[in-house]
């Protein structure tokens, strides 16, 4: 039942057609804006492209979650992601052949964990706090203690250091084959940016990072998914989520309620997924240490 579930929601992004900002309608443009903004990056991440087909919903859930993102607190749950991958892949090995897309590795190093976390508030809010309630603020988290929930502490812009993505809208021929093992590999489509990034800008990285998967354990990464979806569900009970119930006021028809909740959850192990890779190319760049962290700081300055 549960992989015929899992099925399904792959089954509907591959069925459903992105909405680039060039062809977005005028009431998706200014969310799509709030969405760089807010995660300071210089175009819209593959999640929000799929999900701009609700508009009502899209424009709900990031103006109610985009004050948290503009926190430290965010920052830190997603180093506390970043640090709970990289401890479990550690043992990969050092290598160069990822060093001419280092700026896109850590262009999704630094957003590939806020995209889940992002997610991951959204598919809570939806189906609800049905396991355990949010724990207070202040509470100290699986690794250490979180900075205080202080919505809003960073004002809105693009980080110049962020690099900005190639044109994703015609892939390769040659590289399709390729995608379709990592989809395979990862039990989820290859529509993240990451994996079509590598696609167009270098093949042979995209047939390396195939190696570096095909390299892990299955048995070590199942056990690390469970715990990346657990570590996430539990840092986003934090903040204040985009819950289901006052969506009728929104415009929000109840009839879309389901299958918006599918392409989310669809996404969410997209993101899960997407986050391996791009810790397995941070770790052969860098090592263990740097890969724990955010490679774009807060604390240092931009530009």
């Amino acid at each position: 039942m549960a992989e015929r579930h899992e099925r399904a929601e792959q089954e509907l992004l591959e069925q459903l057609r992105e909405i680039w900002p060039s062809d977005a309608p005028d009431r998706v443009r200014p969310v799509y804006e709030d969405i760089r903004t807010a995660l300071r990056v210089p175009d819209v991440p593959y999640p929000f492209r799929f999900l701009a087909h609700w508009p009502p919903y899209l424009a709900y859930a990031v103006r109610q979650f985009s004050p948290f993102v503009r926190s430290l607190a965010f920052e830190a749950a997603a180093d506390a992601l970043r640090a709970e991958v990289a401890q479990a892949l550690a043992a990969t090995a050092r290598r160069e052949r990822f060093e001419p897309i280092r700026a896109l590795v850590l262009r999704e190093h630094e957003l590939v964990p806020k995209l889940l976390l992002v997610l991951t508030a959204f598919a809570v809010g939806l189906r609800g706090r049905n396991t355990e309630p949010a724990p207070p603020l202040g509470t100290t988290l699986p690794r250490e203690e979180s900075p205080p929930v202080r919505p809003a502490e960073f004002p809105r812009m693009i980080d110049e250091r962020i690099a900005p993505l190639p044109d994703l809208r015609s892939l390769p021929d040659t590289a399709r084959a390729a995608l379709d093992e990592l989809a395979t590999l990862r039990g989820a489509p290859a529509v993240d940016d990451f994996s079509r990034a590598l696609a167009i800008t270098d093949a042979e990285a995209l047939r390396h990072l195939v190696q570096l998967r095909q390299e892990q354990p299955g048995s070590a990464l199942a056990t690390l998914r469970t715990q990346i979806d657990q570590l996430a569900d539990w840092l986003v009970r934090r903040f204040t989520l985009p819950g289901a119930k006052v969506l009728p006021d929104f415009m929000v028809a109840e009839a879309d309620v389901p299958v918006i909740r599918a392409a989310v959850e669809a996404l969410q192990a997209v993101a899960r997924e997407s986050l391996l890779d791009v810790t397995l190319a941070r770790l052969v760049l860098d090592g263990a240490e740097a890969a724990r962290r955010s490679p774009y700081p807060v604390s240092q300055p931009v530009g």
